[in-house]
């Protein structure tokens, strides 16, 4: 008889997981480099897309990379929004926010913090 092992399986799919963290970057990508002309950014609360999107990147982060530690990938995160503000700062139609980088970092530390150790590869 088999044993279904969690890590085993997200380790098998750990190529597919890859792409959709790499495409939920792009997307990310996409949204904050974009002018706010209506569209999902306008119709809800601007911090906590940003917490929700990091929230989703740190799921997907942790399912792409099981093996690389918390630190690691929160600290990539981190790095990762605080890159998009810097880009902001230099696109016309839009801005630096030290407080949508604080809501991303947020994000990933909710995620981390309290369901990260769920998927934990503990091997």
């Amino acid at each position: 008889m088999k044993v279904f092992s969690l890590q085993q399986k997200i380790q098998e799919w750990s190529w597919l997981f890859k792409i959709v963290f790499y495409m939920a970057m792009l997307i990310g990508c996409y949204m904050a480099f974009t002018p706010v002309d209506g569209g999902i950014q306008t119709k809800f609360n601007d911090k906590a897309l940003h917490a929700l999107g990091f929230f989703i990147m740190s799921v997907t982060a942790q399912l792409a990379h099981p093996k690389t530690s918390f630190i690691i990938l929160s600290i990539g995160l981190a790095f990762f929004g605080f890159a998009i503000e810097l880009v902001q700062a230099y696109l016309p139609y839009r801005s630096f926010s030290m407080w949508d980088w604080g809501a991303d970092v947020i994000g990933v530390l909710v995620y981390f913090i309290f369901f990260g150790h769920f998927l934990r590869d503990r091997s």
